[in-house]
């Protein structure tokens, strides 16, 4: 069944995906992810948050009155927290060069760690999430987007470890599928 009116649920293939600057986003939320696409995490129950980035001045006449509005350059940002803690979720936040994984040995299980330095960036990259509801299939995308900020992370009894990230881009597509395909 379609619906107009959609809620925001994560597809449970994994919901959050990178990938190589510039990589093509799907033409159909839909649509198998092509080569060079990788799952991230998973993503918190919240969900994610989409900042547009639209904003604008006024420009007021002598009398106090709006007469016109100048667009202000501006980026959309996605809000995220992701709730995996894995070395690709590390090389996605911190940067690939930053973030390691060894291998399991008789000593100790598969390792991933960071190092984390002032001024450390991630690379642009292209960036999806993939949501469902009932036959609807919606997308956000960006093909070249930047982690420009990842919140304070707490470490707590009872509470999952969240890496809240902000991704940002100049453009964002976002898509919907109503899921009814033609006889």
């Amino acid at each position: 069944m379609t619906h107009d009116v959609n809620l925001g649920i994560g597809n449970a293939s994994g919901y959050f995906y990178h990938a190589p600057k510039d990589t093509a986003l799907p033409a159909s939320p839909l649509e198998t992810l092509g080569t060079g696409w990788e799952e991230v995490g998973y993503i918190a129950q919240d969900g994610i948050t989409w900042h547009t980035g639209r904003t604008a001045t006024p420009l007021k006449d002598w009398a106090n009155k709006i007469r016109r509005q100048l667009q202000e350059d501006s980026t959309g940002t996605v809000e995220v927290p992701i709730i995996s803690t894995t070395a690709e979720v590390l090389k996605t936040l911190f940067g690939e060069d930053n973030a390691t994984e060894t291998a399991a040995t008789t000593a100790h299980g598969k390792l991933a760690s960071v190092d984390v330095e002032e001024g450390v960036v991630s690379a642009e990259e292209a960036f999806l999430f993939i949501m469902k509801d009932g036959d609807d299939a919606m997308m956000l995308g960006t093909t070249s987007g930047l982690i420009t900020d990842v919140a304070d992370i707490t470490f707590a009894p009872g509470d999952a470890i969240t890496w809240s990230a902000t991704v940002s881009a100049d453009k964002w597509t976002f898509m919907k599928d109503d899921g009814q395909k033609t006889a």
